[in-house]
């Protein structure tokens, strides 16, 4: 599957569409909304440069020529990519974003996962640097301002993000529920799974008052009262392929001010073989086994694979442009993108990033090459009735 192909999940016409609805291009001679994001795109694909002086360089390549054939202008200043990453209407890239991880689902089909894992990753810079986002309070941090980015992530993918800058979702109480309230919205068949960053046992409450089913876990030390044993729970201690599952037990967790939380929510007490560490899961479902809840948890490790990959492969973290603006419009070309990878390795039976990576870039490369073999017939001169400006 080349990147044409894969592109179908971004049609030609969703861009030209998106481009009118939300007046992306009004005043923009040069550097469009479907230039900067194929340039964008281009560029973390290609497992290139994303700085601005990669992203200039990159503009003027015979590849990204061929990509944009009818579009492109030749030269582009690294100032002038800066100053439109800042200014372009970044609900254009939102839709885009939002379109892709749709026309993605429904490629996948019967063949969806049943879970969704949530949780947060941080980016932070020196406050020299970044005049948006919120300080930590302590040492050093009143030195750094910090950016949240809240993905609920299923498939392979981030099916739905959050960007927050504002201190109130320093609070993980906060940011997982509103993105777990927001994702069952259009979903409410799957079990959302989060670490024990959630510790307000009134999120418990808000989530089984609305029938989500989650799964979590949570400090061995948190103050509750046992009420009832799970009833049909298989005898235990049982051992599992990780784990020795010790209690599975419905109980009434303690929240602040020694409040007790309205619904009951099944504890279960495991340790680590090997050393005897103590884990506690938390689910508010009888339908699964206590084996079941905690492979369901283990699988939830796939969401922090899932940061360091756009962080380090993609070069998220870096923040190509500081402003709002430019951030989201970076964010959501970064998650389209890590879908279209994710669809290349569904195709090809590939797994991890790096190397799916590269043999993505190569078959592009080779896909135009032999593009460009044909349409010349071994004749490079007509290179300049394909792609104007053109050696």
């Amino acid at each position: 599957m080349y990147l044409q192909q894969l592109l179908s999940l971004v049609p030609s016409c969703l861009l030209k569409e998106l481009a009118l609805e939300t007046k992306v291009d009004h005043y923009a001679k040069k550097l469009q909304g479907e230039v900067l994001f194929k340039l964008l795109l281009h560029c973390l694909l290609s497992h290139k440069d994303t700085s601005l002086r990669g992203m200039a360089s990159a503009y003027e390549t015979l590849v990204f020529r061929l990509l944009n054939a009818g579009q492109h202008g030749g030269h582009i200043a690294i100032s002038s990519i800066s100053e439109r990453l800042a200014s372009i209407n970044a609900a254009y890239f939102e839709k885009l974003y939002r379109n892709c991880v749709r026309l993605y689902k429904r490629q996948l089909g019967k063949y969806r996962e049943e879970l969704v894992a949530i949780d947060s990753t941080i980016v932070a810079l020196s406050t020299k640097l970044l005049h948006i986002g919120y300080r930590l309070k302590g040492g050093d941090a009143d030195k750094y301002r910090q950016l949240k980015f809240t993905i609920a992530y299923s498939n392979g993918i981030a099916e739905m993000v959050n960007f927050y800058t504002d201190q109130a979702h320093n609070s993980e109480n906060l940011a997982l529920r509103e993105t777990i309230l927001q994702q069952t919205q259009q979903d409410t068949t799957t079990i959302k799974v989060f670490d024990k960053g959630v510790t307000a046992r009134h999120t418990y409450d808000a989530l089984t008052d609305k029938g989500i089913v989650f799964v979590s876990m949570i400090s061995a030390a948190a103050k509750h009262d046992k009420i009832e044993p799970q009833p049909g729970s298989a005898p235990l201690p049982t051992l599992t392929n990780r784990l020795q599952i010790l209690s599975d037990e419905w109980c009434q967790f303690y929240g602040e001010g020694k409040l007790k939380a309205t619904y009951l929510v099944r504890r279960i007490e495991t340790i680590q073989p090997e050393d005897g560490t103590p884990l506690v899961f938390v689910t508010n479902t009888a339908d699964l086994s206590a084996a079941e809840v905690t492979a369901l948890y283990s699988r939830r490790w796939q969401i922090e694979v899932f940061f360091r990959f756009i962080k380090q492969l993609l070069n998220f973290k870096h923040l190509l442009n500081r402003s709002e603006n430019g951030v989201q419009v970076v964010l959501y070309v970064t998650l389209i993108a890590a879908i279209l990878l994710e669809a290349y390795k569904r195709s090809r039976t590939l797994s991890g990033f790096k190397i799916p990576m590269q043999k993505m870039a190569a078959e592009l490369e080779e896909a135009l090459i032999k593009h460009l073999i044909t349409f010349c017939g071994g004749n490079t001169r007509l290179l300049k009735t394909l792609i104007p400006d053109s050696s």
